[in-house]
């Protein structure tokens, strides 16, 4: 195996090496390249170098930046006749037998899991909650429709939401993949007796009951889930809830790129769109209520569908 250098010492190179270390490849990982390498220094007990100091090592790069700065690092090792470097997509396919809707599902996980102080600390600020909460909100308004007597939160976090409806609520599911996110949950909702916890695999509900929930809903998270996982969720939800109720959803409307991922997607958004996500829900037997297109700084960026099972 190549001697690899991670392009990137940012969160997304942290959860590259993360996912390597993982697969056993650490030992092969000689160290990191950063614009930033003069202050970083080291990461993970491997040396951060610069880019003219990274390029004297005879490695392979895999870049690990996102989306915004890709291109700009790609051109930046094209110039180099001779250096050889892959996105992580291709480094996986090239190079593990795992299909990539697998990987992706595993380092988002990783990612989270890094970045997880940082984040759930900005999102539970006021400013981000009351986007969703805003009484004059498109989500607010949406989620003011469902049926709260027992409601599941699908991928909770650390569980930021929940305050804002936990006594509005007969009774709540809160599911996660990451079983720190549940862990964190049950302690900090250990005080009231109306919430379960279900931590599941990333894509699917099967220890759930069938017709048995009056609403589902989820923010901020499945922006990054794959395609297959949607469609597979999409009819989980259909299968646990009761006729009649409904469940709204935050997800990508990221179709300029049909590659897109997790890992490659702007700002970590998947290939998905407001028509194909209402083409999907409509297969596995949900009418579509109401879509809206949100923007955060990027036009188009998200969407919000409300469905109900008939």
């Amino acid at each position: 195996m190549k001697k690899i250098i991670i392009y990137g010492a940012g969160t997304f190179g942290e959860a590259i090496f993360e996912f390597l270390k993982k697969h056993g490849y650490e030992e092969n990982i000689i160290g990191f390249c950063d614009q930033k390498a003069s202050d970083i220094k080291t990461l993970h007990q491997k040396p951060v170098w610069t880019f003219d100091e990274a390029i004297k090592k005879s490695s392979f790069f895999i870049i690990a930046v996102g989306k915004v700065y890709y291109h700009e690092i790609e051109m930046l090792l094209k110039e180099n006749k001779e250096i050889q470097y892959e996105n992580i997509q291709e480094f996986i396919k090239n190079n593990f037998s795992n299909n990539l809707t697998e990987f992706e599902r595993e380092f988002c996980g990783i990612a989270h899991i890094n970045a997880m102080d940082n984040y759930f600390n900005n999102a539970e600020n006021d400013d981000s909650l009351s986007v969703f909460w805003g009484e004059n909100g498109e989500f607010f308004n949406l989620f003011s429709l469902l049926n709260l007597e027992n409601i599941i939160e699908l991928a909770c976090g650390r569980g930021r939401h929940v305050g804002q409806y936990v006594d509005k609520a007969g009774h709540i599911t809160l599911v996660d993949v990451l079983e720190k996110n549940i862990f964190f949950c049950k302690n900090r909702f250990k005080n009231y007796n109306n919430i379960s916890y279900y931590k599941n695999n990333g894509s699917d509900l099967k220890e759930l009951p069938d017709n048995s929930y009056t609403a589902l809903f989820t923010y901020d998270s499945m922006v990054h889930f794959e395609l297959m996982d949607i469609a597979k969720y999409l009819e989980e939800t259909y299968r646990v809830l009761k006729p009649k109720s409904m469940a709204l959803f935050h997800h990508s409307n990221n179709n300029y790129d049909y590659k897109a991922s997790y890992s490659t997607g702007t700002y970590g958004r998947s290939f998905m769109s407001k028509d194909l996500f209402a083409y999907l829900s409509y297969r596995v037997g949900f009418e579509i209520i109401e879509q809206k297109v949100i923007d955060w700084g990027i036009p188009k960026l998200d969407c919000i569908t409300l469905v109900r099972k008939n």
